[in-house]
């Protein structure tokens, strides 16, 4: 069984469907994190204290998920779209990450089909087929991978799902619920969006957050694989929208940042205490913006 572990934390301190319109910089800058298959440099850090730095968040080139199928790539601190793609060999998506382990674009389709996407064109390849349906209904679906383990997070509604995506192979994992203490014990939870701390490369520990969208919250899943919720504090964004995507940025000194699309505007977020800082408005994007998963700086 794929160990996750979970720990304290301690803080330190346009045109949609063009392929024209996607950069010659922005397939560069893909096919590059396809192939490279060198673990980046570790800073090392406590297995049992876990930093996260983030007094200053970087700018990051990210990809979102707008529609069915269409990847929108901008960039975190000028909120410019520099490029649209569709992508080809699927009808949707439910979502879509970037793998740590191999740099690969990795996304599911509602048939439970996991698929690889070539940066440069678009182009889905099946990967292989879960062997568990997750059940989707009207529920968002949270698709990210852990790192430690290199394994898929796949959740919907409180089913919580963990893929061997070479293989499809599904663990069923606890149902999310709250854990004992916590203020929120005896409510439904309504998680929105999810993602992993120290993405880069295959890391000694991580920790997962959830956005949920019923107390519009950062949440940690203090043990992804048994589904229990621990709330961190509020995002207090005044007139939330319907849709979150989130993703947290790691850079090569393993220094986090979290960031949060709602609706059509980017927050940072502090992930110690939940609140999110609007950074501003993403201009040009026909659509809501509805998974997002940031990219390493090159």
């Amino acid at each position: 069984m794929d160990a996750e572990k979970s720990e304290k934390l301690c803080i330190r301190n346009r045109g949609p469907g063009v392929f024209g319109t996607w950069t010659a910089r922005n397939a560069v800058l893909l096919q590059t994190l396809t192939k490279e298959h060198t673990m980046l440099r570790i800073a090392a850090f406590s297995t049992t204290a876990l930093t996260l730095s983030l007094s200053a968040a970087s700018a990051a080139p990210a990809i979102g998920l707008v529609g069915d199928k269409t990847l929108v790539m901008f960039d975190t601190e000028t909120l410019a779209v520099s490029g649209t793609m569709e992508v080809s060999g699927v009808d949707s998506l439910l979502g879509l990450d970037l793998r740590p382990a191999d740099k690969t674009l990795v996304g599911v389709t509602p048939d439970m089909a996991i698929v690889s996407i070539d940066p440069a064109t678009g182009a889905a390849t099946e990967m292989s087929m879960m062997d568990t349906a997750l059940p989707v209904g009207d529920m968002p679906v949270i698709v990210d991978f852990n790192p430690m383990a290199d394994k898929l997070r796949f959740m919907s509604g409180t089913t919580n799902h963990r893929v061997d995506v070479d293989s499809g192979a599904v663990t069923v994992d606890g149902s999310l619920d709250w854990q004992e203490g916590d203020m929120h014990v005896g409510e439904m939870p309504a998680i929105a969006a999810a993602a992993y701390i120290n993405s880069h490369g295959k890391p000694e520990s991580t920790a997962m957050f959830d956005i949920d969208s019923t107390i519009v919250a950062v949440i940690q899943q203090v043990s992804p694989n048994d589904g229990t919720l621990g709330a961190i504090g509020k995002l207090g964004i005044k007139d939330p929208a319907d849709t979150y995507a989130f993703d947290i940025q790691t850079t090569e000194a393993m220094e986090n940042t979290g960031w949060l699309v709602n609706g059509m505007t980017l927050y940072s977020v502090d992930l110690e205490t939940g609140a999110a800082t609007e950074v501003g408005a993403i201009e040009g994007v026909d659509g809501a913006i509805r998974d997002i998963t940031i990219l390493p700086a090159m």
